[in-house]
This record gives structure tokens, C-alpha cells and sequence, in this order.
């Protein structure tokens, strides 16, 4: 039976939203990713009222709680304070962290503040969850129905115990991995909205959700599968790929490097770019050395005008972002066979997501031509105004 695991994230400055809980999306993810799917997310201030509460009451109801933050050595770090009260408990010192907290600042060279002391106080029966990067210790407890495992807020401490402390323990409570499976596709072009207004509307095979991360420039669509029925599986991959698969750029890892890297192999690109301010050359480069870049002012701001300035370089292989006009910026790539120039209008303000926006642009249609595909498609999120085919 799959085991009911749930996030809680404490602190006022995430309850207030003054820091974004990166936190719990990425444990999601990384559950996910190991088949482990998170039930229920709670998030609550530092206030010992609300978080007994909550803890007694998640007790009867989870197998699997994952507390993130409220173990520093500061007065509203309280999460070990309010866990020892829901389980009516003392907090007692682990002499054991007392002596690796004193060893980290005797290594450098610093004498360990009294106030640190607090982050050793764990409650009576806890299991000390071992921290090697800070100074705050996790610990898991058990309560009623549930486990309970305590981690702090500072992401790479956290990452770091999961890898380390807390994945080898689900395994060896759940299994190695857990029933749920997923599947990822990175789309482009598309907006979330509209991504899910072609989408949630379907009908899916039964024990098959759906799931949205929007990261410009793509979408990462999840399928997350939770029972092991392979033509159902295939079922529902080829419905999402014949809605959507024209927007299709990679599946499982949004890596280029690999994908079209060795299509690029003793190719003779060469790019000349405006109105991305140098973006596709800094990402080109992250796939192969083998190009030419220029980043020049003054390129045409028509589709047509770029194509036939494109032409005249007389490259075998080449991409072009023009300057921003009226219409828009074009984005052309020329061939042997052919220059087909799109002119794109952007609606983002965000002078960096404009850029990155453009350069994927260029990215997606030398891929589609290295992968034998419609080199020009409709993009929901960038309108097309133009655009043009210019023999070679």
C-alpha cells in the first residue's frame, strides 16, 4: 500500500511569502522522481500553538511527515521544542551532536556560541538524523501512525540530508521505490493555461494525474503514474504526445548537450545576433565549440530583409535573430536546402526573458531541422506575425 508522506514547512518568513519555499517543490520532485508521491503540504509560522497541533493531528493520519525548518539556535526556532510537547516528552541534550557541533567550530578556529547549544536539545526517543554540512541536526521520531523526520531550512543542508539520511531510510522502510512512476516532457511555446485548458479536460486512464512546472522558456508536463499497467501508460503518453508533441523539445532532461550535440559534430554553424544581446551565442557554446559567433547592431527588423541578408553569407549553416521592429524580431536559419525566417512578437518586459525566449526560439528551430522536423510552428506564447521560405 503506498505510504501517505507529507511536507510541513515552518517559519514566518515563508508563511509571509518573504522567502519563496524552494524547499518543499524540489522534496516533492525528488520523492516523485523516487516513486514516492507527497500526499499533503502544510505551511505554518513559528507559533508552538499551531505546530502541536498540527503534529498531534498529523500523527493519526500520515505514515511519513517531513518537517523543513525551526532548527536553528535562534527563540523562534521552536520545531524540536513543539515536537517534544506533542509527544509529551522532554527535550534532552544529544551529547553526541554537543561534541560535533564543538569539533566543526574547533576546526575553524572559533569557540562554538552557547546559544548552539539549543541545536542539540532533541526530544526524548528521537533518532538523531545526521547533518555533515551545518550545525543543526536533524532527527526523526515516531508519533503515533506517523514518523516524524525533522530537517533544516537551509536548502543545501537539506539536499544533502535527503541524499544522505533520508532516501536510505524510506527505502528501507517502504522499498527500494515506491509504486509511482513518472514520465517528463519539457514543451515550448506553450503557456501553462493554455497547456491546461488543452489538457485537463481529457480523459486519462484511471491512476494517471497530470502535473505542471512552468520554467521559462519551457513547461515540464508530468506524467505521474501511480500503478504499474503499461498499456495504459503508453495509452495516455500517446494522447499527451498527440496534442502537445509538436511542442515537444526533450523528455526526462531538458539537456541539450547530449540531444543535439552530437547532431552538431563537424557542422559548420555560424549565428549573428541583436535583439537576443548575445544569449545564443552563451548557449550554443554550452553544446559545442564547433561555431562562429557574432554579436552585431543594425541587422533588418523584417522577416524577408533578414532572410535575404542571411542568405547573402553564403553559410551552410546559419542562424540569425534581427533587431526588434514593428511587427516584431525575426529569427531565421538557413540551410543547403532553403532560409526560413519567423517574425516572433514578445510580450514579456523582462528584458532577460526576452532574450532567453528568442534564443530558444533559434535552439528549437536548428533542432527541428537536425531532427528532420517542421522547422517553423505556431507558439502559443510568442505570436507570429510573418513569416518567410527563401531558396538557398
Amino acid at each position: 500500500m503506498e505510504p501517505v508522506i507529507e511536507l510541513v514547512s515552518t517559519g514566518d518568513e515563508v508563511l509571509t511569502g518573504l522567502i519563496v519555499d524552494t524547499n518543499a517543490a524540489w522534496l516533492s520532485q525528488r520523492l516523485l522522481e523516487q516513486g514516492w508521491q507527497v500526499r499533503r503540504r502544510f505551511t505554518l509560522g513559528d507559533d508552538k500553538a499551531d505546530l502541536v497541533e498540527l503534529f498531534e493531528q498529523r500523527s493519526h493520519h500520515a505514515d511519513l511527515v517531513i518537517v523543513n525548518g525551526g532548527l536553528g539556535p535562534t527563540s523562534d526556532d521552536i520545531s524540536a521544542e513543539a515536537m517534544a510537547a506533542a509527544a509529551r516528552v522532554p527535550l534532552e541534550p544529544n551529547e553526541h551532536w554537543l561534541a560535533v557541533m564543538a569539533q566543526k567550530y574547533a576546526s575553524r578556529n572559533r569557540i562554538m556560541p552557547q546559544s548552539n547549544i539549543k541545536q542539540a536539545m532533541l526530544p526524548r526517543g528521537a533518532e538523531l538524523v545526521d547533518n555533515p554540512v551545518g550545525t543543526a541536526c536533524g532527527f526523526a521520531i515516531k508519533l503515533n501512525r506517523a514518523t516524524f523526520i525533522f530537517t533544516p531550512g537551509v536548502p543545501s543542508e537539506l539536499k544533502k540530508m535527503v541524499e544522505d539520511e533520508i532516501l536510505p531510510r524510506l527505502r528501507h522502510r517502504f522499498g527500494q521505490k515506491g509504486s509511482s512512476q513518472v514520465r517528463r516532457f519539457f514543451l515550448f511555446g506553450l503557456s501553462e493555461s493554455g497547456l491546461s485548458d488543452r489538457l485537463d479536460h481529457m480523459s486519462w486512464p484511471p491512476g494517471i494525474t497530470l502535473g505542471y512546472r512552468a520554467s521559462l522558456p519551457t513547461i515540464e508536463l508530468k506524467l505521474i503514474i501511480e500503478r504499474d499497467d503499461s498499456a495504459a501508460t503508453a495509452a495516455a503518453e500517446a494522447q499527451l504526445l498527440e496534442e502537445v508533441g509538436a511542442h515537444l523539445v526533450a523528455r526526462d532532461e531538458l539537456n541539450f548537450t547530449a540531444s543535439l550535440g552530437p547532431l552538431l559534430y563537424k557542422q559548420a554553424l555560424t549565428l549573428f545576433e541583436e535583439a537576443s544581446g548575445g544569449r545564443l551565442t552563451d548557449t550554443i557554446s554550452t553544446i559545442t565549440t564547433e561555431f562562429e559567433g557574432h554579436y552585431l547592431s543594425g541587422l533588418p527588423d523584417s522577416a524577408e530583409d533578414l532572410g535575404l541578408w542571411l542568405r547573402r553569407s553564403a553559410r551552410p549553416l546559419a542562424l540569425a535573430i534581427g533587431a526588434e521592429g514593428p511587427d516584431g524580431v525575426p529569427v531565421a536559419l538557413l540551410t543547403e536546402q532553403a532560409c526560413q525566417v519567423q517574425t516572433l512578437k514578445l510580450h514579456f518586459r523582462d528584458p532577460l526573458s526576452r532574450r532567453r525566449l528568442l534564443a530558444f526560439v533559434a535552439l528549437d528551430m536548428l533542432r527541428r531541422h537536425l531532427q528532420g522536423q517542421e522547422v517553423m510552428i505556431d507558439y502559443d506564447i510568442l505570436p507570429c506575425s510573418e513569416r518567410v521560405t527563401l531558396p538557398s
